[in-house]
């Protein structure tokens, strides 16, 4: 087995201005869990990991589906984010 990254692999997770840096962000999805979960960046630069009915960042996630991310603001708008490139 070798510790190197196959150089598609590299360059799939290496995509220059991808990320809106100013916003919250989903930087990934991770599924085969019972309970799916996010990982959720901050515009502060802060990551936080998330599954269904937690809070971060002030808000609700109200579920992840696929790439996505649902959420309620705290007036109760709700908002699909998804993983930046997919």
């Amino acid at each position: 087995m070798t510790n190197e990254t196959p150089s598609h692999v590299a360059k799939s997770a290496t995509q220059i201005d991808l990320l809106t840096l100013d916003n919250l962000t989903v930087i990934g999805v991770i599924s085969g869990q019972a309970l799916p979960a996010a990982l959720v960046r901050s515009s502060r630069g802060d990551i936080a990991r998330v599954s269904p009915g937690e809070t971060a960042f002030g808000v609700v996630i109200a579920a992840i589906n696929g790439n996505q991310v649902v959420l309620t603001d705290r007036v109760g708008t709700q908002h699909v984010l998804s993983v930046p490139g997919s």
